[in-house]
């Protein structure tokens, strides 16, 4: 029996069979956008339990990211660009204050 692996976006394949193809954007982006999911499952599964493993679905998760970014034409710093506004605006994740609700009057 042959084992597959679907490789969608990763250029190092260690095999000696194999068969690739040159996809469109929007079939790149499809596979790109099941990947995301794929990494953060990973990550998700090591969170709590593994602090070298996380580091490495993390490394993962943003290579992802940055085939995302590419074939939308954005660059990583337009994106933290937008970040930081919405860090000045709303607040970040640093300090663990968690904000249990609001009473509007």
């Amino acid at each position: 029996m042959i084992d597959i692996y679907k490789h969608d976006v990763e250029n190092k394949i260690s095999s000696s069979d194999f068969s690739v193809e040159y996809l469109d954007k929007t079939k790149t982006l499809a596979l790109l956008k099941d990947k995301l999911n794929e990494e953060v499952e990973e990550a998700l599964e090591v969170y709590d339990t593994d602090p070298e493993k996380l580091k490495e679905e993390l490394a993962d998760i943003i290579e992802v990211i940055s085939g995302v970014l590419y074939h939308n034409n954005m660059t990583l710093e337009e994106v933290l660009a937008i970040r930081e506004k919405k860090k000045h605006a709303r607040g970040g994740f640093e300090t663990g204050l968690y904000l249990k609700y609001i009473d509007y009057l």
